[in-house]
């Protein structure tokens, strides 16, 4: 006979409670390791919790509509016959919350710092240990994307998130607004962290920075990670985002254009809204992204890409046939030896609409 919790997770540095939309599931049924167990709204976005263990839901101690902190008891799972009186006794003396291990370990934790390399100044979240894992974001976003991932990952690997430049609370100048600026004010810091030989995972833009960087700094890169990647043979490119993103006066603009990126309307939460319009409201932001846009509607950066794509590094390229501002690259276009995996429950942003899958296949990369 075994109790088990079910606690309220933590998804990112920031986050230090969240609210339980719904439940998926009912008491009593038979619970699977990695069954959707409930849908739950943090500061930054509606996503759901799957079941780190297998057992019998016995019982649901915090409903529908209930804030509860990090760590918080929110479930019960037993395996074999339990009497209620145990399940009763196990809920009384749970403590109101619980910091697992690894979100407690400081190597482990997430620090945000700002570095200066190359002539520019650069917004970098690093957690963990282990081999480089290099998380880049993509247009208009920051290294907040990555939150389930780095949450995920950070116990395998020592991941290094950057804003890019123009992005987030890295410095506005993009130059030109080309891959190559971005790609080399990248190389730049790591360069300064004393890392190479990383595995590079980009998403949108931030795929397309990662595998200019392999071609240009062959050296830093060891293998890449391409979520829903712009720039690809047979992608597209939705300038009806890109153009809401740069021009956005309102915060309703921008909730307009964010949900162009998902499958799920609800995964954009009123709070993930004010972020984006907070940060494209910071001088020079609009401006830097509207450079970038401009450089990418040209398409000659993707185009010498593509030329050039023999020449890259293994990847793992994860599209989604729901994908609206990029689509789907055409799988007859890509290297010998690059894999792609579709995901169905998701648009543009896979690691955050479909976390776990996602993250089991960067798992794979290191």
């Amino acid at each position: 006979m075994t109790i088990k919790a079910i606690r309220m997770p933590k998804w990112g540095l920031a986050m230090e409670e969240g609210t339980i939309i719904e439940w998926i599931v009912q008491e009593g049924d038979d619970i699977a390791e990695g069954d959707e167990l409930m849908d739950i709204e943090t500061t930054k976005i509606t996503n759901v919790l799957e079941a780190t263990n297998s057992g019998r839901l016995a019982r649901i101690v915090a409903g529908a509509g209930e804030v509860m902190p990090v760590g918080a008891l929110i479930g019960v799972l037993t395996e074999g016959e339990v009497p209620e009186a145990e399940i009763d006794a196990f809920i009384a003396a749970s403590p109101a919350t619980v910091v697992e291990e690894d979100e407690a370990g400081e190597g482990d934790a997430l620090a945000v710092e700002t570095i200066e390399a190359g002539g520019r100044r650069l917004n970098v979240a690093t957690a963990g240990s282990g081999r480089p894992l290099v998380l880049i974001h993509g247009f208009s976003g920051d290294f907040n994307n990555w939150l389930f991932t780095i949450e995920d990952l950070k116990g395998s690997a020592r991941i290094v998130a950057p804003d890019l430049p123009g992005h987030g609370a890295s410095e506005k100048d993009v130059g030109d607004g080309s891959l190559g600026e971005m790609s080399d004010a990248l190389a730049a810091m790591l360069r300064h962290m004393d890392i190479a030989d990383a595995v590079v995972v980009g998403h949108s833009l931030g795929a397309a920075v990662a595998m200019c960087m392999a071609l240009d700094h062959p050296a830093l890169v060891a293998r890449l990670g391409l979520v829903c990647p712009a720039g690809l043979p047979g992608g597209t490119l939705n300038d009806d985002f890109l153009r809401a993103i740069v021009e956005a006066e309102k915060t309703r603009d921008v909730k307009k254009a964010l949900l162009l990126l998902v499958r799920d309307p609800d995964t954009v939460s009123r709070d993930m809204v004010d972020g984006v319009t907070r940060a494209i409201r910071l001088d020079g932001a609009q401006a830097a992204l509207g450079r970038i846009r401009a450089r990418m509607l040209e398409g000659d950066d993707f185009a010498d890409l593509q030329a050039r794509l023999k020449d890259l590094p293994p990847a793992v390229v994860i599209a989604s046939p729901h994908d609206a501002i990029v689509g789907t690259p055409d799988a007859g276009a890509l290297p010998a030896g690059w894999t792609l995996h579709h995901i169905d429950a998701a648009g543009h942003l896979p690691h955050l609409e479909a976390a776990a899958e996602v993250n089991a296949l960067l798992r794979e990369l290191l």
